[in-house]
This record gives C-alpha cells, structure tokens and sequence, in this order.
C-alpha cells in the first residue's frame, strides 16, 4: 500500500509484529535502512511457547558471547565444511566475507534483525559453493520433512533437486513458478547458524533456523549488509539441517546439535 510505503521510508525504528518477513525485504524498507532505519521482525505466530522459552530459559548474555565468538571463527576461516550423515557434503569460502550476528536487537544503524534471536549469518562466496545439501530438518515450504530431498549445488546455484516424496515435488513446482528473469531463487544467498539453546525443529522457520548449532542456507534474495553479489530478487527461501557437524578450515566447530568447547564457546 502506497500509505504504508511511504511511512516505512520516513521512520527511524520499524517494528514488524506477527508478519511474513516479506515486509522486511520490501523495497521500502530497504531504502529505509539505506538511510540508517532499524527494523526489528517479530513474527511469533505459532511459535508462542518457543519465544517464552526463548527469552526466560535461555542465559542471553551467554548466547551473545557465543555467536560472537563464531562470527570471530567465520572471519578467520578460509573453508567452511557443511555435513551430515544422509550425504550433504557442502564446501564453500568465508574470506573476505564479513559474518554479522543476528542477536535479536537492532543495536546500530542500517540493521535488520529478528526477534528472538540468536542467529549467525555469512553470504558464502557464490562460485567457491559446491556439493550436496540433504535437507533433513524443514524448509519455508513444507515446514518439517519427513522425506529428505537432495539439492546439487554447482559455484553456487542448485542444479538438480532429488527427492521422491512430496516435499521435494512442492519445492520444486514452487520454484518453477516464480517466475524469476535471473533465476536468482536457484542462487544460495547465505549460509547460517542457529544459537538458541531453547529452540527445536517445530516445521515454523522462524524456530527451526535459531536451534543450536542447526544450519541454515537460503537462496533468493540477499540482504545488502551482507556484501554479496547476488542482491535483489523478489523470491527468498530457506532450508534447515538439525545437527549438521561444521568444520572450520578441516577443524571440527559443531555437530549433533552441540558447539565444541574446545574452540571457546560456553556450555548452553
């Protein structure tokens, strides 16, 4: 609405409560946040039980001191090594990429977060993004799988998605339909972690990509901040894997839902 519009360019603070994230990559709100506007989205529909949990349960301090600690660890790596024991084996670069925490507060200018957090998120450089995805946890089409579907990725755009059960046929026939001129939506724009000990895979996405050391990667639309080259698209999805195992430059960082101590994190 034209209304609406123009109110989001011509705010400081924009809250968004119990709305598609859709609002958020609206190209009014993009030009908001050029001009330094801070949007928060807190869409806790159907998710009631986990926001509570998320901020009574959980040590937030703590959970802001860990994923700043792997936002230090994304920056220092070369590498990044995705897999699970379904077959995703997915290798890309992190350098020179910059990793930016989502802690669910805008704490500056220019920031678009989601509440509550916490969340890690890094654009991967595309054409260095080979290997397999098994997608085992949920995805914004299905919610939950339960058929895992397979994505080939080839320097950063899926080429082929395997599967047999429904899940895989839906995601497939909603891509198809998009309609996008630079099959962007095939493009993965940001690979993330999940931080919140309180989180679990629940089939709503806004739970499913903030459960501890869960992976996330979306494709589609690529928010500015992160410095990518695939930019605007009016499609973005996203895709969960419940306890990947991550590597660092060959050294083991997470796996089975857990953050190795040994690289510094506090126990959750």
């Amino acid at each position: 609405m034209p209304s609406l519009q123009g109110a989001i360019r011509a705010s400081k603070h924009i809250l968004v409560l119990g709305l598609s994230g859709n609002l958020v990559r609206d190209p009014a709100a993009l030009e908001a946040v050029e001009k330094d506007a801070r949007i928060l989205s807190a869409n806790v529909n159907g998710i009631e039980d986990y926001c509570l949990r998320a901020v009574l349960d959980v040590d937030i301090d703590r959970m802001v001191r860990n994923s700043e600690r792997v936002r230090e660890l994304w920056n220092d790596t070369k590498v990044c090594r995705v897999t699970l024991p379904q077959g995703t084996d997915l290798t890309y670069e992190l350098m020179p990429r910059k990793t930016l925490v989502g802690d669910g507060a805008t704490t500056y200018d220019g920031e678009i977060d989601f509440f509550p957090g916490a969340q890690i998120n890094v654009a991967p450089v595309e054409k260095t993004i080979n290997g397999l995805i098994v997608v085992d946890g949920s995805d914004v089409h299905n919610g939950k799988i339960h058929t895992p579907y397979s994505l080939h990725l080839e320097r950063g755009v899926i080429t082929s998605i395997e599967g047999e059960g429904q899940e895989a046929g839906k995601v497939r026939a909603r891509l198809e339909a998009t309609g996008d001129d630079d099959e962007k939506v095939y493009r993965l724009s940001h690979g993330s972690m999940g931080m919140n000990p309180a989180a679990e895979t629940s089939g709503h996405i806004m739970e499913d990509e903030r459960k501890l050391a869960a992976m996330v990667f979306g494709f589609g639309f690529q928010y500015p901040e992160m410095d990518g080259t695939i930019g605007y698209c009016a499609y973005h999805w996203d895709v969960t894997l419940s306890t990947p195992a991550v590597y660092l430059d060959d050294k083991q960082m997470s796996g089975g839902g857990k953050l190795n101590s040994d690289m510094g994190f506090e126990p959750m």
